[in-house]
Protein backbone atom coordinates (compact mmCIF):
# COMPACT_ATOMS: atom_id res chain seq x y z
CA UNK A 1 0.00 0.00 0.00
CA UNK A 2 2.91 2.18 0.84
CA UNK A 3 4.12 1.99 -2.77
CA UNK A 4 0.54 2.63 -4.39
CA UNK A 5 0.63 5.90 -2.15
CA UNK A 6 3.93 7.26 -2.94
CA UNK A 7 3.45 6.18 -6.63
CA UNK A 8 -0.11 8.43 -6.25
CA UNK A 9 1.94 11.22 -4.28
CA UNK A 10 4.34 11.59 -7.63
CA UNK A 11 2.17 11.62 -9.83
CA UNK A 12 0.75 14.46 -8.02
CA UNK A 13 3.38 16.52 -7.73
CA UNK A 14 4.73 15.90 -11.49
CA UNK A 15 1.30 16.89 -12.30
CA UNK A 16 1.77 20.21 -10.79
CA UNK A 17 5.22 20.85 -11.27
CA UNK A 18 3.94 20.47 -14.57
CA UNK A 19 0.84 22.88 -14.25
CA UNK A 20 4.19 25.33 -12.85
CA UNK A 21 6.38 24.92 -15.96
CA UNK A 22 3.79 25.57 -18.35
CA UNK A 23 2.43 29.08 -16.76
CA UNK A 24 6.26 29.88 -16.32
CA UNK A 25 6.38 29.52 -19.93
CA UNK A 26 2.92 31.69 -21.02
CA UNK A 27 4.49 33.95 -18.42
CA UNK A 28 7.61 34.39 -20.62
CA UNK A 29 6.34 34.94 -23.34
CA UNK A 30 3.86 37.59 -22.04
CA UNK A 31 7.16 39.29 -20.64
CA UNK A 32 9.31 39.51 -24.14
CA UNK A 33 5.57 41.05 -25.66
CA UNK A 34 5.19 43.77 -22.84
CA UNK A 35 6.65 47.34 -23.89
CA UNK A 36 8.69 48.37 -20.72
CA UNK A 37 7.63 51.56 -18.98
CA UNK A 38 8.32 54.80 -20.85
CA UNK A 39 8.59 52.72 -23.86
CA UNK A 40 5.16 53.08 -24.78
CA UNK A 41 4.88 55.82 -27.69
CA UNK A 42 8.50 53.70 -29.52
CA UNK A 43 7.83 53.04 -32.91
CA UNK A 44 4.87 53.93 -34.81
CA UNK A 45 3.12 56.36 -33.41
CA UNK A 46 4.89 59.33 -35.43
CA UNK A 47 5.68 59.60 -39.11
CA UNK A 48 9.30 58.79 -39.98
CA UNK A 49 9.36 60.48 -44.25
CA UNK A 50 8.71 64.05 -44.41
CA UNK A 51 7.78 65.31 -47.82
CA UNK A 52 7.29 68.88 -49.54
CA UNK A 53 7.19 69.28 -53.12
CA UNK A 54 10.29 67.17 -54.52
CA UNK A 55 12.02 67.65 -50.76
CA UNK A 56 11.59 64.54 -48.66
CA UNK A 57 13.55 63.53 -45.21
CA UNK A 58 13.36 60.25 -43.16
CA UNK A 59 14.30 60.44 -39.80
CA UNK A 60 14.23 57.07 -37.91
CA UNK A 61 11.92 56.65 -34.88
CA UNK A 62 14.08 54.58 -32.92
CA UNK A 63 18.28 53.83 -32.51
CA UNK A 64 20.38 51.68 -30.31
CA UNK A 65 23.31 53.89 -29.34
CA UNK A 66 25.44 50.97 -27.91
CA UNK A 67 28.88 51.72 -29.92
CA UNK A 68 28.71 49.05 -32.06
CA UNK A 69 28.33 51.06 -35.47
CA UNK A 70 24.93 50.15 -36.27
CA UNK A 71 22.28 52.49 -35.52
CA UNK A 72 24.29 54.72 -32.67
CA UNK A 73 23.33 57.74 -34.18
CA UNK A 74 20.33 59.99 -34.37
CA UNK A 75 20.42 62.03 -37.30
CA UNK A 76 17.55 62.59 -40.71
CA UNK A 77 18.32 61.44 -44.46
CA UNK A 78 17.66 63.86 -46.91
CA UNK A 79 17.08 64.03 -50.64
CA UNK A 80 19.47 66.29 -52.85
CA UNK A 81 16.66 69.11 -52.57
CA UNK A 82 17.65 69.86 -49.08
CA UNK A 83 20.32 72.80 -48.63
CA UNK A 84 20.75 72.83 -45.47
CA UNK A 85 18.97 71.90 -42.05
CA UNK A 86 18.67 74.51 -39.49
CA UNK A 87 18.49 74.19 -35.38
CA UNK A 88 18.28 70.39 -35.05
CA UNK A 89 17.57 69.95 -31.28
CA UNK A 90 16.57 67.06 -29.54
CA UNK A 91 14.70 67.42 -26.18
CA UNK A 92 13.42 65.46 -23.40
CA UNK A 93 9.79 64.27 -24.15
CA UNK A 94 8.85 67.43 -21.75
CA UNK A 95 10.48 69.58 -23.83
CA UNK A 96 12.12 70.83 -20.35
CA UNK A 97 15.99 69.52 -20.98
CA UNK A 98 18.37 70.17 -24.34
CA UNK A 99 19.87 66.84 -24.93
CA UNK A 100 21.83 68.07 -28.36
CA UNK A 101 21.71 70.81 -30.12
CA UNK A 102 23.03 71.69 -33.51
CA UNK A 103 22.09 75.36 -35.08
CA UNK A 104 23.44 74.54 -38.77
CA UNK A 105 23.98 71.27 -40.28
CA UNK A 106 25.72 70.79 -43.84
CA UNK A 107 23.75 68.20 -45.61
CA UNK A 108 26.78 66.53 -47.11
CA UNK A 109 28.25 65.64 -43.97
CA UNK A 110 25.12 64.77 -41.64
CA UNK A 111 26.88 62.49 -39.85
CA UNK A 112 29.43 64.94 -38.28
CA UNK A 113 26.19 66.61 -36.27
CA UNK A 114 24.32 63.54 -35.22
CA UNK A 115 23.08 62.80 -31.87
CA UNK A 116 25.36 59.90 -30.35
CA UNK A 117 22.83 59.28 -27.31
CA UNK A 118 24.99 61.17 -24.86
CA UNK A 119 23.56 63.95 -22.55
CA UNK A 120 25.51 66.65 -22.13
CA UNK A 121 27.42 65.60 -19.18
CA UNK A 122 28.10 62.70 -21.24
CA UNK A 123 25.88 59.54 -19.64
CA UNK A 124 23.85 58.09 -21.83
CA UNK A 125 20.30 59.27 -22.43
CA UNK A 126 17.58 56.49 -22.84
CA UNK A 127 13.67 56.12 -23.70
CA UNK A 128 11.35 58.42 -25.26
CA UNK A 129 12.62 62.08 -26.81
CA UNK A 130 11.48 64.71 -28.92
CA UNK A 131 13.49 66.46 -32.38
CA UNK A 132 12.95 69.67 -34.03
CA UNK A 133 14.72 71.37 -37.02
CA UNK A 134 13.98 73.77 -39.66
CA UNK A 135 14.57 72.54 -43.45
CA UNK A 136 15.72 74.78 -45.94
CA UNK A 137 15.51 73.23 -49.77
CA UNK A 138 16.56 74.19 -53.24
CA UNK A 139 13.89 76.42 -53.60
CA UNK A 140 14.87 78.34 -50.66
CA UNK A 141 11.61 77.51 -48.81
CA UNK A 142 11.92 76.90 -44.86
CA UNK A 143 9.83 73.81 -43.17
CA UNK A 144 9.90 73.00 -40.21
CA UNK A 145 9.42 69.44 -38.55
CA UNK A 146 8.87 67.91 -35.26
CA UNK A 147 8.58 64.71 -33.99
CA UNK A 148 9.66 61.96 -31.71
CA UNK A 149 11.81 58.94 -31.22
CA UNK A 150 13.46 56.54 -29.03
CA UNK A 151 16.80 55.34 -27.77
CA UNK A 152 16.49 51.87 -27.22
CA UNK A 153 18.95 50.55 -24.54
CA UNK A 154 20.46 46.99 -25.06
CA UNK A 155 18.50 45.29 -22.52
CA UNK A 156 17.32 42.02 -22.49
CA UNK A 157 13.64 43.36 -21.86
CA UNK A 158 14.19 45.60 -25.20
CA UNK A 159 13.57 42.22 -27.08
CA UNK A 160 10.36 43.61 -27.93
CA UNK A 161 11.68 45.94 -30.36
CA UNK A 162 13.02 43.06 -32.34
CA UNK A 163 9.18 42.43 -33.86
CA UNK A 164 7.75 46.06 -32.93
CA UNK A 165 5.34 46.86 -35.72
CA UNK A 166 6.24 50.39 -37.23
CA UNK A 167 9.85 50.41 -35.68
CA UNK A 168 12.40 52.39 -37.99
CA UNK A 169 16.14 52.63 -37.69
CA UNK A 170 18.57 54.68 -39.27
CA UNK A 171 19.98 52.08 -41.46
CA UNK A 172 16.43 51.92 -42.97
CA UNK A 173 17.49 55.16 -45.08
CA UNK A 174 17.01 54.48 -49.07
CA UNK A 175 19.27 57.34 -49.21
CA UNK A 176 16.67 59.54 -50.74
CA UNK A 177 15.10 61.06 -47.72
CA UNK A 178 12.93 57.78 -47.65
CA UNK A 179 12.31 54.79 -45.73
CA UNK A 180 13.15 51.36 -47.18
CA UNK A 181 10.67 49.29 -44.89
CA UNK A 182 11.90 46.14 -46.33
CA UNK A 183 15.09 46.56 -45.21
CA UNK A 184 16.81 44.90 -41.98
CA UNK A 185 17.69 46.71 -39.23
CA UNK A 186 20.86 45.14 -38.98
CA UNK A 187 20.79 44.78 -35.09
CA UNK A 188 22.83 41.76 -34.13
CA UNK A 189 23.56 42.39 -30.28
CA UNK A 190 20.78 44.84 -29.16
CA UNK A 191 17.49 43.91 -31.23
CA UNK A 192 16.84 42.54 -34.53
Amino acid sequence: MKTKNTLAVKLVLLSIFASLANCEAQNSTEILHAIPEGYESCCGTQPVTFKSEKTSIYIPNVFTPNGDGINDLFIPSVNSEVLTLVNFTVLTPGKDTVLHHVTFLDVRKLREYAWDGKRRDGTLYSGAFRYGMEVLDQQRKMSIIEGEACAIPCRKEMDVFKTKEGCYYPVQEDKNGDVDKAALNLEKECVQ
